[in-house]
């Protein structure tokens, strides 16, 4: 019996985890109340000395004694055993302690029996014993718990008839020790990071609901821990504390792991080259009821802020910056001249489109190959690119063609145009919103198929392949349509159209926003010139065959629209002349507003007025002559 005990006991210990051992060692004296009649009320007594496992388990070796007083008995009746013993636990609160257990083992005891002519005989009874009970404890210390238990007792003959049974009650304690703890003992609670890989400064604003890495939260206080609270920050390289997450309770020497989430600052955008930062964990706790605080520092490794891989497509908008003050200070000049030589019918974001793309060629910016890692390799490996954010381009004044279509996108993003991309094995397209339904793109565009056409959302987008970027507008825009072309009759290609929108909503544009003296002058009258040569050309090759096609029609008020759209505004006039209506007169007013011959078009407004006094259009368009001429 000896050795089996042994076999147990010690492979218990080589289940048990390697850090440290823990044992419970119990002390519980009790009432004993026994159901056999001659037995008075008795005395009983268990020790345990129990390995403690998964924190809710105990097992091992326990002793009991029983002592009873019979009426008529000289010398008391005393039994007594050893066993082993299981018991389950759980701490309902931090202080307060529940368990329920069981034992067995091998019984004797001492029996002296008054039998015929007076005669005392003593008998050494032996057999087994089993026994189950219940505590109900409070915990002063994490070692030290007091209780009151109560059970079940029953000492067994040999033949298994019963001996002695009966209920017991008491008050005992139990001590709890550990043995070959952990080296990090020292500290209460430890963190160990891993990171999923190295931060890409362009994620920053991702990282914030998406985890990077993975934190190891291991208790080594000498209880369980509840109410954890885990927090991260980097100083300066955070905007704020995060709360990475929470746990309801640890045991003591248990691991639980909790993604990490970081919210950065714009510091982290200062990494010109690869490096480290410093990370705070902050893990707020109590235990037994008191609340306690644990600080480590951990390092987190961070890649160049223009660091950049391919691996998904959309992930480049985080580059696409609409917030930059310097690219908004300068799509809101090229904007505003725009805004002056706007042609009335005229698409207006295509003339915006074509005013900040010869904007930035005016500046000065021009292709510049990347020798290190050009997009014509890197945007179709594994391998880490360079990308430039919008104000590094202007700074540079050159880029190579994801680079172009960056800060184009982001300067028209800033006057609220919206774009989308796509890239190709050796281009890189821009796809400008035009704000255009689909049933429209014929009185705009001689090709239709050179636009794309997104039926489900009625959206038409304008292709610009930035491999013609220094060509010019003209050129970017006829390869932009060749290229899409291409595209819709390639069935073996796959080809991904991304909306900024659409990739904004999981990863969010960051602002590399660093003061420069570099930034490049514009020349107002210069970029004027090339925006009327650029819409002249589309005029010539698109609006002005349409006019000839509407012609074939017949329809004076639909020719007179498509004059009015190619700038022909005298042809214009005397198609709506020919209508003879409220509407063309009008619209005749209008042209004479856009042509400044500002008395005549009061005249004309005047004159809708006589036939019509409640036309609001004419009404309108008439005060806002008077307020312009101070009237």
């Amino acid at each position: 019996m000896k050795r089996f005990y042994s076999w147990v006991l010690a492979g218990l210990l080589m289940a048990a985890p390697l850090s440290a051992v823990d044992f419970t060692f119990t002390a519980a004296p009790a009432v004993n109340i026994s159901l056999q009649k001659e037995m008075p009320i008795g005395f009983s007594g268990f020790v345990q000395a129990d390995l403690n496992l998964f924190n809710f388990m105990t097992f091992g070796l326990e002793a009991n004694y029983t002592f009873f007083k019979p009426t008529g008995f000289i010398k008391p009746v005393q039994l007594y055993g050893g066993g082993l013993d299981f018991g389950l636990y759980f701490f309902p609160l931090s202080r307060i302690y529940t368990g329920i257990g069981g034992g067995f083992g091998a019984n004797s005891g001492y029996v002296n029996v008054r039998e015929a002519n007076d005669v005392y005989n003593t008998y050494n009874p032996t057999g087994l014993y089993y026994r189950g009970y219940a505590d109900l404890g409070f915990r002063f210390t994490p070692d030290f718990i007091l209780t009151i238990h109560g059970g079940y007792l029953s000492y067994v003959k040999q033949n298994f008839s019963a001996f002695n049974n009966g209920f017991f009650g008491g008050i005992g304690i139990k001590i709890n020790k550990s043995v070959g703890a952990s080296q990090n003992r020292t500290k209460a609670v430890t963190v160990s990071l891993e990171q999923y890989g190295d931060i890409y400064p362009s994620f920053s604003r991702v990282y914030r609901d998406n985890e990077c890495g993975m934190l190891t939260i291991t208790n080594h206080e000498s209880a369980e821990i509840r109410n954890v609270h885990i927090y991260f920050d980097a100083d300066k390289y955070t905007s704020s504390v995060i709360e990475c997450g929470t746990i309801s309770r640890l045991n003591r020497n248990k691991s639980v792991e909790i993604p990490l989430f970081i919210d950065f600052s714009e510091d982290i955008m200062s990494f010109s080259e690869n490096g480290l930062i410093p990370g705070n964990v902050t893990i707020e706790y109590q235990m037994l009821g008191q609340k306690r605080k644990v600080q480590q520092s951990v390092t987190l490794a961070v890649h160049n802020r223009n660091a950049f891989v391919w691996s998904d497509t959309a992930a480049l908008s985080t580059f696409v910056s609409s917030e930059t003050p310097e690219v908004q200070n300068f799509a809101k000049t090229v904007a505003g001249i725009a805004r002056n030589q706007l042609a009335t019918g005229m698409n207006r974001n295509l003339q915006f489109t074509a005013a900040m793309f010869l904007a930035l060629r005016c500046a000065g910016i021009t292709y510049s190959e990347d020798k290190l890692t050009p997009f014509t390799d890197y945007h179709l490996s594994d391998e880490e690119d360079s990308i430039l954010y919008p104000l590094q381009t202007m700074e540079c004044l050159s880029g190579d063609y994801d680079d172009f279509a960056i800060l184009l996108m982001s300067c028209l993003e800033s006057q609220g145009i919206s774009c989308a991309y796509m890239t190709t094995p050796d281009d890189f397209i821009v796809f400008v919103d035009l704000a255009l339904s689909a049933s429209a793109v014929g009185n705009h565009f001689l090709d239709t198929e050179s636009v794309f056409v997104d039926e489900d959302a009625n959206t038409v987008y304008l292709p610009l392949a930035m491999s013609r970027f220094e060509g010019g507008f003209t050129q970017c825009r006829k390869h932009g349509s060749e290229v899409l072309k291409q595209i819709m009759n390639d069935e073996e290609g796959e080809y991904e159209f991304i909306l900024l929108e659409d990739a904004w909503s999981v990863y969010k544009p960051v602002v590399f926003n660093v003061a420069s003296q570099n930034l490049p002058v514009i020349d107002d009258s210069y970029i004027a010139y090339q925006l009327d040569t650029a819409i002249a050309n589309y005029i010539m090759t698109d609006l002005n065959p349409i006019v000839e096609r509407v012609k074939q029609t017949g329809d004076h008020n639909k020719i007179g629209v498509a004059l009015v759209r190619a700038k022909r505004y005298k042809e214009a006039k005397a198609e709506f002349a020919k209508v003879n209506s409220v509407a063309a007169m009008n619209n005749i007013a209008n042209i004479y507003t856009i042509e400044q011959d500002y008395d005549n078009a009061m005249k004309m407004y005047q004159k809708v007025l006589a036939q019509d006094p409640s036309n609001k259009n004419a009404q309108t368009g008439l005060d806002n002559l008077k307020n312009k001429l101070g009237l």
